[in-house]
């Protein structure tokens, strides 16, 4: 009578969902904390065109950043690092084998 009361399917679905919402959560700061940094990468990038770029137009990070290219760039990777954030084993519970 003790296994009916410890592994009924609820408990199953609620494992899973409960593990699925922190990886959703993850992702979302893992996404939060890439947009941060990408924008950082970007700023680099433009400070290079701009000193060793001959004839290079002036922009700002601002500006290169809200192009269309680097919005699917953004997109590309944010949807890597879901993929990776899914993917890994954060928040798994451990089960040693004896």
């Amino acid at each position: 009578m003790g296994s009916v009361y410890t592994s009924f399917p609820a408990k199953t679905v609620s494992d899973w969902l409960g593990l699925h919402l922190f990886k959703l959560f993850a992702s979302l700061i893992a996404c939060i904390l890439w947009t941060g940094v990408y924008y950082v990468l970007l700023g680099v990038v433009n400070f290079n065109k701009n000193n060793f770029l001959a004839g290079a137009k002036e922009t700002t990070v601002l500006e290169l950043f809200r192009t269309e290219v680097s919005k699917w760039v953004l997109a590309a990777s944010m949807v890597v690092v879901i993929i990776y954030v899914f993917k890994s084993h954060i928040g798994e519970k451990v089960v040693h084998k004896k």
